[in-house]
């Protein structure tokens, strides 16, 4: 129940931030609680109050007060790597009407980035991603937005490619890993 609330909540910052970039204010960082908490109703009050709390004490989330008194919240790169990784989990549950595309991430990444190689790799299969070589992965759902957002934040923009593929020779093998 706890880790349903913060995930609701980290989610809904994550999501107001790219709200705000779509709407071309890249710079917007810190959004009203009140904002942030408005589309959670499964919780109480003092739910919603503690695990608000409870994200500030892991340092997922910085607080801070408006000169109107109002607080404001925005995620840290803690708080921004828990929301991606459950934007990955959901890849995973993904059940929509594949639109005939596979989603391609190759990576060439070097030892020196070798902590950020690894989170990736991990990332992608835990996104149910299909291993096609050792740093080629699959996907039949839209997940640029996931990969993108993770690449930048472990700063592998460099070294990681990102395709839409109409066609992969031997897909039948895939297609029945995913269940299409």
């Amino acid at each position: 129940m706890k880790n349903q609330i913060i995930e609701e909540i980290l989610w809904n910052i994550y999501y107001q931030t790219e709200q705000c970039r779509v709407g071309g204010r890249d710079d917007a960082r810190f959004f009203l609680l009140n904002d942030v908490l408005k589309d959670i109703h499964n919780f109480s009050s003092k739910q919603l109050s503690t695990a608000v709390y409870d994200l500030k004490k892991e340092k997922l989330i910085e607080k801070k007060k408006n000169y109107e008194g109002a607080v404001l919240v925005s995620l840290t790169e803690r708080g921004l790597l828990r929301a991606i990784n459950f934007r990955f989990r959901r890849l995973n549950n993904k059940k929509e009407k594949w639109d005939g595309k596979w989603r391609m991430v190759a990576f060439d990444i070097p030892n020196e980035c070798r902590k950020g190689r690894n989170a990736l790799n991990y990332r992608l299969k835990m996104g149910g991603f299909y291993e096609l070589q050792e740093s080629i992965f699959l996907h039949p759902y839209d997940c640029k937005k996931e990969v993108d957002d993770f690449v930048k934040l472990f700063k592998l923009e460099k070294y990681v490619r990102f395709g839409l593929l109409d066609f992969i020779d031997n897909q039948d093998k895939i297609k029945l890993k995913f269940g299409l």
